[in-house]
């Protein structure tokens, strides 16, 4: 029986309580700018609210879809609150970075119940220590590449499809 691997972590495990600091953050200093606004015109805080709701149900949405996640040499770890997710490295397809903080984005060939793609962030600091942490998901598209090429084997009896 082979060795068991320690997992490398990809994202922060300050994930939870980013998400509640951003929010609240956002919520007071916008909230600010509202009611300051109102206080020229009823009509400009009313569009200024509307603006600012709509961009915060953006921000919503998009850290909604952050994870939890770490990898060995064969699978990549989602970790949940309901649960956790083994994901084998050969279902996925590609790991490219979608924004300049730190959001990574993960495409799989086969959906699983995250669906096609999900995110993780890997830092919170992502600008100031993004050599490290870029080294760490060029580690993880190795470990892909690796997978790929390996062959699995199956046992004797199994069911081919």
């Amino acid at each position: 029986m082979a060795a068991k691997q320690k997992l490398k972590r990809l994202s922060s495990r300050f994930l939870g309580p980013y998400r509640h600091v951003m929010y609240a953050a956002y919520v007071m200093l916008l909230g600010s700018i509202v009611v300051a606004s109102f206080r020229q015109s009823v009509f400009f805080g009313v569009t200024q609210s509307a603006v600012y709701a709509y961009f915060f149900y953006r921000i919503m949405r998009l850290t909604r879809k952050l994870q939890q996640v770490a990898f060995d040499d064969e699978f990549l770890y989602v970790f949940r609150t309901d649960q956790d997710l083994i994901i084998p490295l050969e279902n996925i397809e590609s790991v490219e970075i979608s924004s300049l903080g730190g959001v990574y984005k993960v495409n799989l060939y086969h959906a699983e119940q995250l669906g096609n793609e999900f995110y993780f962030k890997t830092s919170l600091l992502y600008p100031l220590n993004f050599r490290s942490k870029d080294e760490l998901v060029n580690q993880l598209r190795r470990s892909i590449e690796r997978a790929k090429r390996k062959k699995r084997d199956l046992p004797v009896n199994a069911l081919k499809s």
